[in-house]
Parts: structure tokens; C-alpha cells; sequence
């Protein structure tokens, strides 16, 4: 299955939602105010924002009605616009023959998929680098317990402190095993909890500034990962966690359980930071590298 057909695939909710939505409101093969209300509802509906709506909306005023096919020029229009406002965002975080040393520290609630992602993420990291996982959700045993079973099945190193020990020195361990045992790649699990949690974010706060004076060689980036489900809800993270830690790159998790996909053209557009992959599914290759290409024709149900 190709990159297109796996998003097309796994999108079908959101796409299922808008397309045949988009589909009814245009059956009178018109463009006139009360088609573009009904489109307006269903945009919105979708947990796509005020401002990106209001974009949205002003390129299908531009759709004639005497169009042969009106639909199929209102879709194509809305997928062009969405590919514009999504494509500054790609960027991948894996590159090949990557120069440097990387630390990936990630971050996000609890049950956004944060440790399931770093086990995919390491899992796509050729088998010639050498990687090492530092468990710093020091709190839950259940997420140490779940890491090392990641880092076992992909044959990485793992590093894990005490229980409720401070997640900074744990993270100042790892780092030092990383730079003494000349590692490519660390990447760092830490606690979730509620991203309104000031002790949290001070916590994370704390852990970067360790990670980051230690190593100065490195490239270290501050990756967020979100649970596509909550929608319009996962704007609020972005805007908490981005203002404290500096997010560097996005990954979005879930999207094939949710018809409200379009949260992610909300924040592409409200924020200027990468999103680096989508989860489409439950297994590692479902991990996919984001394409605003893809996405935006996907989500509306058009062909590659």
C-alpha cells in the first residue's frame, strides 16, 4: 500500500463526515449563500476553526455555478486550500544519513500515545544507529513496564531510573550514557498528567534545561504529541506546551478514530510548528510522515 492509499484509508471517518456531507449540501448544483451556510456548519462540525472556515469559504465563493460539476470543483477547491495552510508544516524529524547526534525528548498528557509513538518512532530508526530510551515518567510503572517492551522488540538500549525519582536526573543520566557511549540517537519518555499542571510543565522545563547543558552538540528537539480524538481540545496543548517548552515538532496520534481531523489544519494554521507524523493506525508502519498533499485530498475523499 502506498503513502496516498494508507491515509485515504485510514481517514475515512473525517472523510466519510465531510464528503458526503459536502456532497447532499451541493446536490442543487449551486454555489449561493445557503449552500455555503450548510458548508460553513459542516466545516465547523468538523472541528475545523472560525478563521480557517471563514478561508475555506471564501475560495468556494469563487466556484461557478454553471460548472459542469460543482461538487466535484467545490471539493477540489477546499483540498487545494487546505493543502496550502498545511504545507509550511511538513517536516520529518528522521532524515537520512543524519550528521548528527539526535535527542528527541517527547512530551503530552496521558493517553495521548506518547509511549506507543517512541516505540514506532524507534522502530522506523535504521537497525545501523545506535539508540538508547530513557524512561522519565519516573511515576508510573506502568509506562517504565511498557517502554521496555517497545525497546525490546526493536532491539534498543534502555535506561530507566528509581521509582518517583526526580525525572531531571534521570534524564542527566541517560544523557551522559548517551555522549560516553556515543550514541545516534536518545529519546526521552516523560510524565503526562494534565498539561495545565504548573509542577508538570516546570518539571519538563527542568529536564530540557539538564538535557541541554549537558550536551551541546546534539540536536535536541522538543517533540508534542497530541491525541487526535480530542479535536479542537488538542489547540489548548499546543498553545501551554508551546509558550513553556519551545515545541519543535508536532505528532498527531489516533487520527483513524476520529471524523474531527480537521483540529490539525486548526493548528497548522494558528501555529508555526512542524507536524512531523500522524498516527493512521495501531500497527508501527502506521506511523506515517505527514503530507499536507495527502491529508488534505484524503480527509475530502479525492484521488492522489
Amino acid at each position: 500500500m502506498n503513502l496516498f492509499s494508507k491515509f485515504k484509508n485510514n481517514l475515512q471517518k473525517t472523510s466519510n463526515f465531510l464528503s458526503s456531507n459536502i456532497l447532499n449540501s451541493f446536490q442543487n448544483k449551486k454555489v449561493d449563500n445557503e449552500t455555503l451556510e450548510e458548508l460553513e456548519a459542516i466545516l465547523i462540525s468538523a472541528d475545523i476553526s472560525l478563521d480557517v472556515v471563514e478561508k475555506l469559504i471564501n475560495s468556494v465563493r469563487n466556484v461557478k455555478s454553471n460548472d459542469q460539476d460543482v461538487t466535484e470543483k467545490v471539493l477540489e477547491t477546499l483540498a487545494k486550500e487546505i493543502e496550502i495552510i498545511l504545507h509550511p508544516r511538513e517536516r520529518a524529524i528522521l532524515k537520512e544519513n543524519e550528521k548528527k547526534s539526535k535527542i528527541l525528548i517527547f512530551i503530552g498528557v496521558n493517553g495521548s500515545g506518547k509511549t506507543t509513538t517512541i516505540g514506532k518512532i524507534s522502530n522506523q530508526i535504521s537497525k545501523e544507529k545506535k539508540v538508547l530510551i530513557a524512561a522519565c515518567d519516573t511515576f508510573r510503572a506502568a509506562a517504565i513496564d511498557q517502554l521496555k517492551n517497545w525497546t525490546d522488540k526493536n532491539h534498543n538500549d534502555f535506561y530507566s531510573g528509581n521509582i518517583n525519582q526526580d525525572p531531571a536526573s534521570v534524564a542527566f543520566q541517560a544523557t551522559e550514557k548517551f555522549d560516553k557511549e556515543n550514541y545516534d540517537y536518545l529519546i526521552i519518555d516523560t510524565a503526562g498528567r494534565l498539561s495545565n499542571n504548573t509542577n508538570l510543565i516546570n518539571q519538563l522545563v527542568k529536564l530540557k534545561n539538564v538535557v541541554s547543558k549537558i550536551n551541546t552538540e546534539s540536536i535536541i528537539e522538543t517533540i508534542l504529541v497530541l491525541d487526535g480524538t480530542n479535536g479542537s481540545n488538542m489547540i489548548k496543548q499546543v498553545e501551554i506546551f508551546g509558550k513553556a517548552l519551545d515545541v519543535s515538532s508536532i505528532i498527531i496520534t489516533k487520527l483513524d478514530g476520529t471524523a474531527k481531523g480537521g483540529a490539525l489544519i486548526s493548528i497548522a494554521n494558528k501555529y508555526e510548528i512542524p507536524i512531523s507524523y500522524v498516527g493512521l493506525g495501531e500497527k508501527p508502519e502506521d506511523l506515517s510522515v505527514f503530507s499536507a498533499k495527502n491529508f488534505s485530498r484524503s480527509i475530502l475523499n479525492l484521488e492522489e
